[in-house]
């Protein structure tokens, strides 16, 4: 069993990626964007506005087992994402960070540095398992989730429109 960024409990049989693609899992707000490489969702457990989660479509490990293609189109769909965040005034700056795990689907967390986070937290990236702990501990409000639902709506528009991507 694996908690979701509501706290509620559902049931993980494999890597989350897979359980994610398959349907199985239901992220918050849903799959925001699919295509033939990628999806992007709310982070799953996080209740933290704006963590976005680019995870490859295939399951593999690392970054260097995508194509040059894949590469590409990562590099692209990263760009619009950090634009429609930033331009949406959901974070000014967010920490790119490529995650590889034996036996778990590649993925790249787009974490936004929230005030709050450098506020209470200073550097992010120093104090990421504080903030994570913080924001499952105090951030499972109502409030926050209509904010992350707003945003995962706002994604799921822009990044399914074909003019801007």
């Amino acid at each position: 069993m694996i908690l979701d960024l509501t706290g509620s409990e559902q049931e993980l049989i494999n890597c989350m990626g897979c359980e994610i693609i398959s349907g199985h899992l239901k992220p918050f707000g849903g799959i925001l964007f699919k295509n033939e490489n990628f999806f992007i969702a709310q982070d799953f457990e996080l209740p933290i506005d704006g963590f976005i989660i680019i995870s490859s479509v295939r399951h593999i490990e690392k970054y260097t087992e995508l194509t040059e293609n894949e590469q590409i189109d990562l590099t692209k769909i990263i760009n619009k994402t950090l634009k429609i965040l930033e331009d949406n005034n959901i974070a000014e700056e967010y920490n790119i960070i490529f995650e590889e795990k034996k036996g778990y689907h590649f993925h790249i967390w787009l974490m936004p540095r929230h005030k709050w986070m450098i506020e209470k937290y200073g550097k992010v990236i120093k104090n990421i398992k504080q903030i994570q702990d913080y924001s499952m501990r105090n951030l499972r409000t109502k409030e926050n989730f209509d904010k992350i639902k707003r945003t995962c709506e706002l994604l799921k528009r822009e990044l399914n429109n074909e003019r801007t991507y």
